[in-house]
């Protein structure tokens, strides 16, 4: 177990934050190489596994280790909009602390690929080729369904963010449970094991503060990085995964319909409720933008969830809803059409 201590300035610096595409690159690398959350993922591994480029496979083992290790590329390039974005970051990172990143562990040579030499690896055409390397991989397992990935992972931010804005950084810590657990002034991640070390262990964010970043292909254990600087900590966690909201992302689109149509697909309220859920409600404030009853909400909204058009979150006895990828899929769709 991991237990992270907070101090009222931690707390005060703690936000929540995308990382970007290079990112669920990276972590997307380790979860084609486990076999944890089959129900969610086995049908992504199977579509994607026969398309991986002969560098990534090489890179796979070291830079996303299933055992555990990953080379921090999070805390030394940051949060990136693009693919292109992050390839231009990795290519100037500072060479000496990405060697450092890259020469870790001598456990780790005989997972290291032959052209990522302990020497060489922060030389520029070395860089240039994990940087390609890394982008190839992208178009090939993430970016085909990466503006979902996207929707899902900015629904949920924007939740969270509503959560600390509203009730404070411990609310949305609680929110996360079950992979975290917040007992003021301390977050306890209790299926974490480090890399090297106890399996029991503190970590003092000294004032630092942290950036919490929901991912799709985490795995059901967060992560935490500390940067080298007095940068604040970076902890990734799986957003939100219930079976419907993952086929939404994996799904094929589906065909436009026009707005009546859809009210005749899903029913005039129902209809009305996935388009207000473009922006966050809880069942409450739902209904009562709707003029429907809670219960009447609530009913709705589990058909919705069900058919995996919209996402859940819970904190205490609030819940909020938001329109998951497909959801908007289809209203994006509707209102395409004339």
């Amino acid at each position: 177990m991991l237990r992270i201590r907070f101090t009222l300035e931690d707390l005060a610096r703690t936000r929540v934050a995308l990382l970007g595409p290079l990112a669920e690159t990276q972590l997307s690398l380790r979860m084609l190489q486990r076999r944890e959350e089959k129900v969610l993922f086995d049908g992504w591994r199977r579509r994607t596994r026969p398309r991986v480029p002969p560098d990534a496979r090489q890179l796979a083992a070291f830079v996303a280790s299933p055992q555990g290790w990953m080379v921090d590329l999070f805390t030394l390039l940051g949060p990136v909009s693009s693919i292109e974005e992050g390839r231009e970051r990795l290519l100037s990172a500072p060479r000496a602390q990405l060697r450092a990143e890259l020469s870790p562990d001598a456990r780790l040579d005989r997972l290291r690929p032959s052209w990522l030499s302990h020497p060489g690896a922060g030389d520029g055409a070395v860089v240039e080729r994990l940087a390609n390397g890394l982008a190839d991989y992208h178009a090939a397992s993430v970016a085909p369904y990466w503006d979902r990935i996207h929707q899902h992972l900015s629904a949920h931010a924007h939740l969270v963010g509503k959560l600390m804005a509203a009730h404070g950084v411990g609310a949305a810590l609680e929110s996360l449970a079950p992979y975290l657990r917040w007992k003021p002034p301390v977050l306890e991640l209790p299926d974490y094991r480090p890399w090297q070390g106890p399996d029991d262990y503190g970590y003092h964010l000294g004032g630092r503060g942290m950036v919490l970043a929901p991912s799709l292909f985490c795995g059901p254990v967060p992560q935490l990085f500390a940067p080298a600087t007095d940068a604040e900590a970076l902890l990734i966690y799986p957003a939100p995964r219930d079976p419907a909201t993952i086929r939404s992302i994996w799904s094929p689109p589906r065909p436009a319909a026009s707005h009546k149509a859809l009210a005749v697909l899903l029913g005039t309220t129902r209809a009305a409720i996935l388009a207000t859920l473009v922006d966050s409600y809880t069942t409450t404030d739902l209904a009562r933008r709707l003029s429907i009853s809670p219960s009447s909400a609530s009913q709705h909204t589990g058909v919705l969830r069900q058919a995996g058009l919209v996402s859940t979150t819970r904190h205490r006895n609030t819940v909020h809803h938001a329109i998951t990828p497909q959801g908007r899929t289809l209203l994006d769709g509707t209102s395409a059409t004339p």
